[in-house]
This record gives C-alpha cells, structure tokens and sequence, in this order.
C-alpha cells in the first residue's frame, strides 16, 4: 500500500489509524485529521480505507443475517430439553448452596418521643438478606 509520495505521516503509519477509524475505535482527533489529509492526497489509502469500510459493512450484514437464522424446531426442543435437565440438577445441588452462602441480618432502630401523655416509644424493625451462589 501507497502511491510513494511524501506525506505527513507514511501511509504505514496511517493504515492503523485506517483500521480504527473503520471499527469507530479512533478517539483521536489528531490522529483522525492526519487520516484525513491523508486520505486526501493518496488515492491508494483512500482506496484502501473505503474497500475496509465496505468489508465491515458486509460482514456486519452477514453476521447480522447469520444471526437471525431460527435453528430447527428438533434442535429448539433438544436444547430446551437439556435446559429442563440441568435447571433441575442445580436445583437439587442449589439447595445447600442457597443455604450455605444466605446471610440474613436484622437491624431494629428505636426512635423515642416524649409526648404529653409520657413517653412513646416506636420501634422500627429492618430486615435485608443478601443471597450468593444460586
């Protein structure tokens, strides 16, 4: 890659900048205007950013299409089969885990207030439990 001209910066140097500026990784600004200069004064390196670009962007569009293929309903119902299986089997495992990393704690405030009639006391009772590893 390059037309062998001088420039700021070696189209070598700029193909990096190149292959973030097509991923949206290039959060240099200075970096992105040598890119654009460039770019400008070399046709092969703007050849060579459009053709990544263009890359992307298909291979976006083919995951993206790959992505929303259903799998057979004889596969959908085996994995969910499966899922059924292994719910269960952490379940019957899950019961001691529960237990063992449960922590409950209690706190209970007291505010009291001295009205006309004596003292009134109210209590104000806070209960959290914190669970882990199910």
């Amino acid at each position: 890659m390059g037309c062998g001209g001088i420039h700021q910066n070696s189209c070598e140097e700029i193909f990096v900048a190149m292959l973030l500026y097509t991923d949206h990784e290039l959060i240099d600004p200075v970096l992105e205007e040598a890119l654009t200069i460039h770019c400008a004064e070399c046709p092969p390196c703007l050849e060579t950013l459009t053709a990544h670009q263009s890359n992307v962007r298909l291979i976006k569009e083919l995951m993206g299409n790959a992505c929303r293929e259903e799998a057979p309903e004889r596969l959908q119902n085996r994995i969910i089969a499966e899922l059924e299986v292994q719910a269960a089997a952490m379940d019957a495992q899950g019961q001691g885990l529960r237990q063992i990393y449960s922590e409950t704690y209690s706190e209970t405030f007291v505010q009291r207030t001295i009205t006309s009639d004596g003292e009134f006391t109210i209590e104000i009772s806070h209960t959290q439990e914190f669970r882990e590893g199910f």
